[in-house]
């Protein structure tokens, strides 16, 4: 067989979540540097970056004050471990922050360097937790459809989207799954609110099914990014809550993606009244300066592990754990998120989003368009009345996002969606032209 010959950008590097055939023969667009809302590439085109780059990148490109943060504490103290009885004051000082924007209780923090790092880690001590308390046979884990939960072999597992299992079988054992709440596409055939969140109760019946004796935890994100910016009705996560609480099981919410004021609070989770026993995080606690993630968990797990006394030892957790300069960008980002009090601004801005998307339900291959603070999805469809998607090889997410980047704005296709990131920072200005060029691009596309 012929080698097909490299572009250069792409001869050593791989890229991932795109065609290795494409990149190798077309090459990536390279981003050379960043301002605030925008980035520009190679070439020197200057790009209005829709999504945040990849969900992270909330407190815009550029920011002086991180950029410092980072550069003191490298020349300050370039590493070390949370590992073996030895810490960093960053390390301290960002999990003692932490715990004050996480909601109730969540107040023992374990690092990671990201979001599938941390759902790992929710494997591992979910069923620390059980086995420590006598619960020997609590193992099993119950996901919805159309997760994304991360691509490491366990947190892929959790996730529910089939192109992250093809080819990589056989995936971890022990995870079941139930429908998610798209209230849009309800896999159940119901309707809101005349289906009393049937969605949820779906958990009591796999329950059943297998045995609340042999499951740890039940994880879900607050909002689905990748599957395309699900938002559950009132009242999902109460009713998860309950159901959780009445078998003894654990709650664990992923805020990966909504946590940090995505949604217009602080965490996704706090749009229910319902609080979790952990709370996965990553992406926004440093606005991806700085790779960083992590697990809150609440005090009585912790204390769990504090009780197994001085013979036990938590084997678990990444030799960059808690690493001291990712997290003086931790403490640096938080500082940028509370003086512009861009929570706040992130529910305002969003409004406006959801707002002026909503012309964008002219057109005839727009199907749903669902939003929830600065994030928001456009789901395309070849018929409106039957809902009827485009079939795959017609690629029309992937038209939509290629003809906005020629009009300079990078989105996403997922799915059968465009997806919509800005960064909180983004100028209202900005977010205008941004509508305006995804609407020009879904009107110029013929089929």
């Amino acid at each position: 067989m012929r080698r097909r010959k490299h572009h250069p950008a792409s001869a050593h590097l791989i890229h991932a979540f795109d065609s290795p055939a494409r990149i190798a023969a077309d090459g990536p667009r390279t981003l050379v540097r960043g301002k605030g809302a925008y980035v520009w590439d190679s070439e020197g085109r200057k790009l209005l970056d829709g999504l945040s780059s990849l969900w992270n990148v909330s407190i815009g490109h550029g920011r002086p004050e991180v950029a410092r943060a980072v550069a003191k504490q490298a020349r300050r103290l370039a590493f070390a471990p949370t590992l073996l009885g030895f810490s960093s004051e960053p390390a301290q000082q960002l999990a003692r922050r932490i715990a004050r924007w996480t909601p109730r209780g969540l107040d023992h923090i374990l690092f990671t360097s990201g979001g599938s790092e941390s759902n790992e880690s929710v494997i591992r001590l979910a069923r620390l937790y059980w086995k420590l308390r006598g619960d020997e046979n609590k193992t099993r884990f119950i996901a919805l459809s159309g997760a994304y939960h991360g691509s490491s072999t366990g947190a892929a597992t959790l996730t529910g989207l089939d192109k992250f299992h093809q080819y990589y079988e056989p995936l971890m054992p022990g995870v079941s799954r139930i429908p998610r709440a798209h209230c849009y596409r309800c896999e159940l055939g119901l309707q809101f609110p005349d289906c009393r969140i049937a969605c949820a109760s779906a958990l009591e019946g796999a329950i059943e099914k297998i045995g609340a004796d042999k499951i740890a935890a039940f994880i879900a994100e607050p909002v689905q990014g990748v599957g395309g910016v699900v938002v559950p009705p009132a009242g999902y996560f109460e009713r998860i809550r309950e159901i959780c609480d009445q078998h003894r099981i654990l709650l664990v919410v992923d805020e990966v993606i909504t946590g940090f004021g995505r949604t217009g609070k602080k965490f996704g989770i706090e749009h229910w009244k319902a609080i979790p026993d952990m709370l996965v995080f990553a992406k926004g606690v440093s606005s991806g300066y700085v790779p960083l993630g992590g697990v809150a968990m609440q005090d009585e797990i912790y204390r769990t592990l504090v009780d197994a006394g001085d013979d036990f030892a938590l084997s678990h957790g990444f030799t960059y754990s808690g690493h001291p300069v990712a997290c003086a960008a931790g403490l640096a980002t938080l500082d940028v998120l509370e003086k512009d009090e861009l929570v706040t601004r992130a529910a305002r801005l969003g409004r406006r989003l959801a707002k002026r998307l909503e012309r964008l339900r002219r057109h005839r291959i727009v199907g749903d368009i669902r939003s929830i603070g600065m994030m928001a999805a456009i789901e395309l469809v070849r018929d409106k009345e039957s809902r009827r998607p485009f079939a795959p090889s017609q690629r029309m997410p992937e038209r939509v996002r290629d003809a906005a980047l020629e009009r300079g704005i990078i989105i996403r296709a997922s799915g059968d969606n465009v997806v919509i990131c800005p960064p909180l920072v983004i100028e209202e200005s900005d977010l205008d032209r941004m509508i305006d060029a995804i609407d020009d691009a879904i009107g110029a596309l013929t089929f």
